[in-house]
């Protein structure tokens, strides 16, 4: 019986190596299509009306055209553990202009209402498409 069975080697035969990237083929050498992403807006989301813990207790009602919040002395860590979603289904979504939205489960944008505590300073909104954190 020999002694360094069943211990790894340090060499490698070469038919090894090669039976591995043939295996892997392209992956990972961007040959393959990224997948498709929401477009780019053309103008980044401007915020109708603003909120911070330290203004204190609030509520947002947002209507077609004014529904993007900004919340000011917010960090996005704080927002994703405090804040609280009605809609069931929703996934988080981060704008490339640091909008926070959330995507249906068709991947298409959609309003969101809830509610986040932070210091607390509770914030109540309704139909927000959008909150952007500063």
């Amino acid at each position: 019986m020999s002694m360094d069975q069943g211990k790894a080697s340090g060499r490698r035969d070469g038919s090894t190596a090669r039976n591995w990237r043939e295996m892997a083929g392209d992956w990972g050498r961007g040959s393959r299509r990224a997948p498709a992403r929401h477009p780019r807006l053309a103008t980044p989301a401007v915020a109708c009306a603003s909120w911070s813990p330290m203004d204190g207790d609030a509520q947002f009602q947002g209507v077609a055209g004014q529904d993007v919040l900004a919340l000011r002395h917010v960090t996005l860590t704080q927002l994703i553990s405090a804040i609280n979603v009605l809609e069931p289904g929703l996934s988080l979504h981060l704008d490339q202009d640091g909008g926070i939205g959330f995507l249906d489960r068709k991947g298409e944008p959609a309003p969101f209402s809830g509610d986040m505590t932070i210091r607390a300073a509770t914030l109540r909104f309704f139909a927000v498409s959008k909150l952007l954190v500063d």
